[in-house]
């Protein structure tokens, strides 16, 4: 078989098909191109992967908007063609299933082979199974990040104090406390989640998103701004699980340990920026409808990796967070101006070399006005501004008349601005959440 003139760098999966299209093995990838390079290319492959291509005809892309939407895809397609190769290159042990308890409050647990009772558990607490996945570790990547948006219990028993998972939000604390709850409402609210966690895993993760930007509208409009407040948070969150968590690539983690470039250097090319970058800063503003508004400041710092090699990563202690205190409405270029306005006058602050606003051209532009005012009052150097739109993953840059498509960059630096960009919105989704807390109390 030919390779393809065409393979793209999303991420997605693939399909060997034999003579009558039947599949022969399917695969998932974050960028398809890269994955599909080795079976094209003359280097040494196994011998199941020489006759694999033997056997090939027809190859199959189906691209997906996410690393998680790929790993659901590639389990749906090969629990409904159990393809050749697939059985053949693993047994049915080092496959793993998502397995959820059938009990008043379900436990969720990865697990290798479906059973109908677990070793050492009731024989009254079955469970039921999503799968198979062939990647353990993007696996369980996915369901701690949906843990983060849709709590869900752990414990094997029942305990008389809040357990720490209760403590962080991962999990609802009224599910494995003695006495265990009643209350109707409560368990209408956990058995929720794990629809919700059920729908992602079954690939219904973007339908889900619609619903509840939907919900959140209608309820917005009609003043209900609590009831708004909670499908924005569910909102916010899916996206994030399906941003953010790049599961099938290089994590920000394996960029700092394996880092073998000179990220300095790729961002001065891509940005035109002359001399040093070794401060970025990150912004996002987060309310509903106006309410409650806050912005965010986080800080990634240059780090060496030796030699010429270098990465960027969080520096924690210098994020910061702004009660809005300027503007009313739903508004937010005139909030960006407002904290970048704050932000600027703490001359005893590091001085930033690129600002990474989240949002589209009104953003960068509002970023802009305020900078360039700044730098002409103080007389002193002034950082490039940029703004991420999180639709396509396009970088807007006050240097450029075009965005930049980061998708068509390296991985790395692509990955770099979607970190900066989600821990802004984490920080700000957080302040947030904290002030609407402490108004509905005084209320």
């Amino acid at each position: 078989m030919k390779k393809p003139l065409h393979i793209p760098k999303t991420p997605g999966i693939y399909i060997f098909r034999d003579r009558q299209r039947a599949p022969l093995y399917i695969g998932k990838a974050g960028n398809l191109r890269s994955r599909l390079s080795f079976y094209f290319s003359r280097s040494p492959k196994s011998a199941r992967s020489e006759k694999l291509l033997t056997e090939t005809r027809a190859l199959t892309i189906i691209k997906t908007a996410s690393d998680i939407e790929a790993l659901i895809a590639e389990a749906e397609h090969i629990k409904k063609y159990s393809p050749k190769y697939n059985v053949l290159m693993r047994d049915d042990k080092n496959y793993l299933y998502v397995a959820i308890t059938r009990e008043p409050f379900p436990k969720i647990y990865v697990t290798h082979q479906p059973r109908k009772r677990e070793a050492g558990m009731p024989e009254q607490r079955t469970a039921d199974y999503i799968g198979p996945f062939t990647d353990g570790t993007a696996l369980k990547t996915t369901l701690r990040a949906l843990r983060g948006v849709f709590p869900y219990c752990t414990c094997q028993k029942p305990h008389p104090r809040t357990c720490l998972n209760a403590e962080i939000g991962r999990c609802l604390g009224v599910c494995c406390k003695k006495p265990v709850t009643t209350d109707a409402m409560e368990r209408r609210r956990y058995k929720k989640n794990i629809a919700s966690i059920i729908g992602v895993l079954r690939g219904r993760g973007r339908f889900m998103m619609k619903a509840a930007r939907r919900a959140m509208r209608e309820a917005a409009q009609n003043e209900h701004f609590e009831k708004a407040a909670k499908f924005r948070d569910e909102l916010f969150g899916l996206e994030r699980v399906f941003a953010h968590a790049h599961v099938l690539s290089q994590s920000f983690r394996d960029i700092r340990k394996k880092a073998a470039f000179n990220m300095e250097q790729e961002l001065s090319r891509l940005l035109g920026v002359r001399g040093t970058i070794v401060r970025l800063e990150g912004y996002d503003i987060s309310n509903i409808s106006g309410r409650d508004a806050v912005g965010s400041m986080v800080v990634f710092i240059k780090k060496n990796a030796g030699g010429p090699r270098n990465y960027y990563a969080p520096d924690k202690k210098s994020y910061r967070h702004f009660r809005i205190k300027t503007v009313s409405g739903a508004n937010d270029p005139a909030m960006i101006r407002e904290v970048l306005s704050r932000r600027l006058k703490h001359r005893e602050w590091p001085r930033p070399d690129i600002l990474v606003i989240d949002g589209g051209l009104a953003q960068l532009h509002a970023a802009m006005d305020v900078v360039h005012a700044t730098a002409a009052t103080a007389g002193s150097a002034r950082p490039l501004v940029t703004a991420l739109a999180k639709r396509k993953e396009e970088l807007y840059s006050e240097e450029e008349s075009a965005p930049i498509e980061l998708k068509k960059q390296p991985e790395h630096l692509l990955h770099l601005f979607q970190n900066i960009r989600n821990e802004s919105h984490r920080f700000a989704k957080r302040y947030h959440h904290k002030r609407r807390e402490l108004a509905f109390k005084k209320n």
